[in-house]
């Protein structure tokens, strides 16, 4: 029997658990980093060695459902880097509605980077989803001590989610939406711009140099003025209501787009009225990087 054949066998055999812990899957994460670079630097292994260093690969693939699914849809990055799926989190009761897709990066060969950058999000997903079971704890209570009835009850109703913007060897882009609905509809982005052969997050100075606040400011201007003139329904607030007026720092709010422009993102409410809802402007410069 051939050694692909008896090798398939074994893929086919491995018990899927319905589980694992994230603590595991980041030691197996570490432990295949840490075989892949063997083999780049001992190509000349025996290939029994390869054979296990792959069935380690496929072992994390079948313990980790959600896992397997986002190495099925997402593209490659610099080998094996993703943005996946770790955690999923449902609720349904009375008093909220939630469904919650935890991101978190991996295989970017910067470790340090992944852990700071995985706890952030767990953290604020976290802190959105126990803030929203406070705020509808808070709404039952007003409902029920002005004489409403249970069955006047709504359930706040919370969705999170991701999506991948761009994302190449060098450059991966996602944004964190999370949308929320009780008695009005709110929503929320976070952004996240690495820079994976440096590991570190991207600002606007890196993204656009050093003229980064003329340029984000001229063109969010510009095309302030031609959204207004083109639909009389676009009604950006005015300096002195605290529209804009100019980006305060390198830290404003931004992702990268697929065709690899920077996208200025204001959130709901920050420079113009809610119905508008979150203002994106795409500013036309070449990236520096």
């Amino acid at each position: 029997m051939s050694i692909l054949k008896k090798f398939k066998e074994a893929y086919n055999s491995i018990k899927i658990p319905e589980e694992l812990d994230y603590a595991v899957n980041r030691a197996i994460h570490k432990e295949t980093i840490m075989k892949r670079k063997k083999f780049e630097e001992y190509s000349k292994i025996a290939i029994s060695s390869l054979v296990t260093a792959f069935t380690l690969f496929i072992i994390l693939l079948n313990t980790n459902e959600s896992f397997a699914k986002s190495m099925e849809s997402i593209p490659v990055i610099s080998g094996l880097a993703k943005v996946f799926t770790v955690r999923e989190y449902k609720e349904d009761t009375e008093l909220d509605l939630i469904e919650a897709k935890v991101p978190a990066i991996t295989n970017t060969g910067n470790v340090d980077l992944e852990d700071r950058i995985n706890y952030e999000i767990s953290t604020k997903i976290d802190d959105i989803i126990n803030e929203a079971k406070e705020r509808a704890k808070e709404y039952q209570k007003a409902v029920l001590d002005t004489g409403g009835k249970k069955e006047d009850l709504r359930p706040i109703q919370i969705n999170i989610d991701y999506e991948i913007t761009y994302q190449d060897e060098e450059i991966i882009s996602f944004v964190i939406t999370k949308s929320e609905s009780l008695a009005s509809a709110y929503e929320e982005q976070y952004f996240y711009n690495i820079d994976i052969q440096n590991g570190k997050e991207l600002n606007l100075k890196d993204v656009l140099g050093e003229d980064y606040k003329n340029i984000v400011n001229e063109e969010v201007k510009k095309q302030i003025k031609e959204r207004t003139k083109a639909d009389e329904n676009n009604i950006y607030f005015k300096e002195s209501e605290g529209g804009f007026s100019g980006i305060e720092n390198e830290y404003q709010n931004f992702y990268i787009n697929s065709e690899k422009k920077v996208e200025i993102v204001f959130q709901k409410y920050e420079i113009a009225p809610g119905y508008m809802g979150i203002q994106n402007f795409e500013i036309p410069n070449n990236m520096t990087i």
